[in-house]
């Protein structure tokens, strides 16, 4: 896996921009533009005192007169770049106001927020009024922003045709076109309020006791907990000094990805639900897990998972009996907006083409504060090992959580410090487990 450069940290969301900000340069340069004017005053000034006694000081009124000619072509210049750009950014000051609160309202509606969602909805249509050309292109970021959340994904389809071959250019196309299609069902962000459909699902649990280990700290310690193997499922229970007990369970992803409903849970059966928004044997494995552990409603969970898995502890925040504080999913195919309890860390690649169906993801950012979305390329370029999806592979994903941990960015302290109290001081009870579906 080669590398691909930095990781980009922000909040999610279609606007990573302060509007306060741009305006406020704006202000700045508009007082730029004024004070060039203050200056050629001054020039003025001086060469008509001086020309009053252009018989004592006719030499230095010569030099004033091609000083001043030079000095009013630097600020004409100037004032009009200054006043260019400040026009510039009270214009992207516009555009991005109505983006924000067009992602406002409809984060209301996506938290069934009646209370805010009339006000956000009477801001939006006073703002598009009083501003008609912004509106117009708040409107195209808004349509362009899920299809370019992934543009490296784009391009390395766009480039398959040549470097890999007839065979694996129209595979690694079919599958981008598919890709682009199902993203296009809007069904990768998953409203609060949504619950999953359906019955729960039987499953058969066959628990393993494992090595005991410290809480995890890190990211990187989180990715490399992922269960390989047999094993599709830990669960790590940390017993709490005053009683209880705290508990993380680690989710792998889809395990039989051409198989539909036989023995393994984590097959395109259950990806297909999921995504659907329909119960599945994987998620009832990783309920059925936890209770195992010795989890109870209200429990504090810390929920980790890759690809499908992640679609699954997502769901967990937002329908399972217990409190998910903490979903951190890596190449997840959805971003469900979690409860503002819960730090919600999403990590995906640009070019992984399955969080490529999020199609961006939730248009505002989603949890509680300390909450944020890591991205990077993980493989640049296009190649023959593009078909066996090397950007998903769990692998990338933890050279991307190195590479977040290794970030000063304050969410990231978070997330260490939200990781080292949740977990405490005391060997985690570990157990791993097969999971099953009856066939």
């Amino acid at each position: 896996m080669s590398d691909g450069g930095a990781v980009d940290i922000r909040d999610g969301g279609v606007v990573a921009v302060d509007t306060a900000e741009l305006r406020a340069a704006a202000s700045d340069l508009g007082g730029l533009a004024a004070a060039c004017e203050a200056v050629r005053g001054e020039v003025d000034r001086v060469v008509v005192g001086l020309a009053a006694h252009a018989a004592s000081a006719w030499s230095a009124v010569d030099l004033a007169v091609g000083l001043a000619r030079a000095v009013d072509g630097v600020l004409d210049e100037t004032r009009a770049e200054a006043e260019e750009l400040a026009r510039a950014l009270d214009g992207a000051a516009d555009v991005y106001e109505i983006v924000e609160l067009e992602a406002a309202a409809r984060a209301a509606t996506l938290a069934d927020d009646q209370r805010s969602l009339p006000l956000m909805t009477r801001r939006l249509a006073e703002a598009r009024s009083r501003m008609p050309d912004a509106a117009a292109e708040a409107d195209l970021l808004l349509a362009a922003w899920p299809l370019t959340r992934h543009g490296p994904l784009h391009s390395q389809i766009g480039l398959a045709a040549t470097p890999l071959g007839a065979v694996g250019g129209v595979v690694v196309a079919a599958s981008g076109l598919a890709l682009t299609v199902i993203a296009a069902l809007g069904r990768g962000s998953v409203p609060r309020s949504d619950r999953l459909s359906g019955a729960p699902v039987p499953v058969s649990i066959a628990p393993h006791a494992a090595a005991a280990a410290s809480g995890p700290r890190t990211l990187a310690t989180l990715a490399e907990r992922m269960p390989r193997g047999d094993d599709q499922l830990r669960v790590e229970r940390y017993p709490q000094p005053g009683g209880g007990n705290r508990f993380a369970v680690f989710v792998a992803g889809t395990r039989s990805p051409l198989g539909f409903g036989g023995s393994e849970p984590l097959d395109m059966t259950s990806n297909v639900q999921l995504y659907s928004g329909a119960r599945s044997a994987s998620y009832d494995a990783v309920i059925a897990a936890l209770r195992d552990a010795g989890a109870r409603p209200g429990d504090e969970v810390l929920a980790i998972g890759h690809s499908q898995g992640g679609a699954i502890t997502s769901r967990l925040a937002t329908d399972s009996p217990f409190t998910v504080v903490g979903n951190v999913t890596f190449g997840s195919p959805v971003q469900v907006a979690a409860p503002a309890h819960t730090t919600e860390v999403t990590v995906r690649h640009t070019d992984d083409p399955i969080p490529a169906l999020q199609a961006g993801g939730h248009p505002v950012a989603v949890g509680g504060p300390a909450s944020f979305v890591a991205e990077r390329v993980a493989d640049p370029g296009a190649g023959i090992g593009d078909i066996a999806l090397g950007a998903h592979a769990m692998d990338a994903y933890g050279e991307t959580a190195a590479l977040v941990d290794g970030s000063d960015d304050p969410r990231v302290s978070a997330l260490h410090e939200l990781l080292s109290e949740f977990a405490g001081d005391a060997p985690a009870v570990v157990t791993t487990y097969e999971v099953r579906r009856p066939e």
